[in-house]
C-alpha cells in the first residue's frame, strides 16, 4: 500500500472519528488547501483553525466510495454530511479530494467539486 493511500485512509478515519489531534498529524507542517484552483489556507496553524469550529461542534462525516493512487497522490470520491449545531439542518454533497505526500505526510489537499 503507497504511503498516500495510507495517509488518506488515516486523515479519513480520523475525520469521522471527530479527533482533530489525530487529523492534523496527516498533514503538513507547511500543508496546502486549495479549493478546486483558490488556495484556501497554507500551514498547519491555518489548517487546524480551520477545521476546529467543525470538529468542536458540528455533527460530520464522510465515506470513500472510490479511492486510486499513483505515486505520491491518491484522489478520492467523497460524498460529506454536516449538520448545522444552530440549526440542526442537515447539508451533503461530493467531491473529489487529491492529496499529495511531502515528506511522509499530506502537503497538498485539493478540494474538486463538480
Amino acid at each position: 500500500m503507497s504511503v498516500a493511500v495510507e495517509l488518506a485512509a488515516r486523515q479519513l478515519d480520523a475525520y469521522n472519528a471527530g479527533d482533530l489531534d489525530a487529523f492534523c498529524r496527516c498533514y503538513h507542517a507547511e500543508v496546502e488547501v486549495w479549493n478546486d484552483r483558490e488556495p484556501a489556507c497554507r500551514g498547519i496553524d491555518a489548517f487546524r483553525a480551520r477545521y476546529r469550529d467543525l470538529f468542536e461542534r458540528w455533527a460530520f462525516g464522510a465515506t470513500v466510495s472510490e479511492r486510486v493512487a499513483l505515486g505520491d497522490h491518491a484522489v478520492d470520491l467523497e460524498h460529506w454530511w454536516r449538520v448545522n449545531p444552530e440549526t440542526g439542518e442537515r447539508t451533503e454533497g461530493d467531491l473529489l479530494v487529491r492529496y499529495t505526500v511531502r515528506e511522509g505526510l499530506i502537503g497538498v489537499a485539493q478540494f474538486l467539486r463538480g
